[in-house]
């Protein structure tokens, strides 16, 4: 069994905490804006659906690590 290498929190947590600002900017934006702000609203909301949903089918689409 090989040793993982270490990382830095900052590139653990870096994509997580951009989700979350840009989840966050969906949000203000839709309770301030009109028109194309609605439209970048959605979009910014519904990527964290369209991110859980890509690597759910990849996960499901993997072999099975498991050993029979």
């Amino acid at each position: 069994m090989t040793a993982r290498p270490t990382r830095s929190p900052a590139r653990v947590l870096g994509l997580p905490l951009l989700l979350a600002a840009l989840t966050l900017a969906g949000l203000v934006l839709g309770l301030t804006g009109d028109g194309v702000r609605d439209l970048v609203c959605v979009a910014l909301l519904a990527l964290p659906l369209v991110l859980f949903l890509v690597h759910w089918r990849r996960r499901a689409r993997a072999p099975s690590s498991r050993k029979p």
